[in-house]
Parts: structure tokens; sequence; C-alpha cells
């Protein structure tokens, strides 16, 4: 019994990390934490991400309903990327990242 709860709580870790990980979602989903942001407003945050990575990996997270593409045609079409309530809910996940990392950089540089 134990085994298979075992087997079930490591799933579950790993299907976290599957959906969060890599190089850029997470910083994504962090940018995301502040406001609406446009494509970009996404690119400058993240620094070297190229806009065909960006694109990848904004297409991604929304398939995985963490977040969302809002077109608005009123005027110049301008398309926005915002956390879907699903995505919100990783925001204490990602407050416990940064923190972890902040720690981890002290430890790792001394």
């Amino acid at each position: 019994m134990k085994n298979k709860q075992k087997q079930i709580q490591l799933r579950d870790v790993q299907d976290v990390i599957d959906v969060i990980g890599g190089r850029w979602r997470g910083a994504i989903l962090a940018s995301l934490c502040d406001k609406e942001k446009r494509f970009n407003e996404l690119k400058r945050d993240l620094g070297i991400i190229t806009p065909r990575t960006l694109t990848k990996e904004l297409k991604y997270l929304e398939m995985n309903k963490l977040v969302s593409r809002e077109v608005d045609t009123s005027g110049a079409v301008t398309i926005s990327y915002s956390l879907t309530e699903h995505g919100k809910s990783l925001e204490p996940l990602i407050g416990q990242i940064v923190a972890w990392g902040q720690k981890h950089r002290k430890v790792v540089l001394g």
C-alpha cells in the first residue's frame, strides 16, 4: 500500500515538473503573476528568449490551461497573455520557488 502511495506521489511531482519545468515556463508564469502582459513585455522580462521559443512555450502553457491569450481588435490588434484561474493557483508555489532559489543561490555562492 505504501509503495502504491509513493508511486502516486512521484507521478504527481513528475506531472508538475513536466508542465512548469524547462528553461522558460516557470519564468513565463512568474512574469505573468504580476499582471497581464503583451508578447513584447514578456520577451523584455525574460531577456534572451527568442520569439519562436516564447511563442512555443506560450502555446504549451495555453494548451495546459495555465495561460490565456486575449486578442483585442477594438483598435490596433493587440494580443495579451494572462494566467487563467488554474494558472493563478500556481502563484503560491512560484513564490516558494523564488524564496528557495534565493536561499539556494546564497548557499552555492557563499
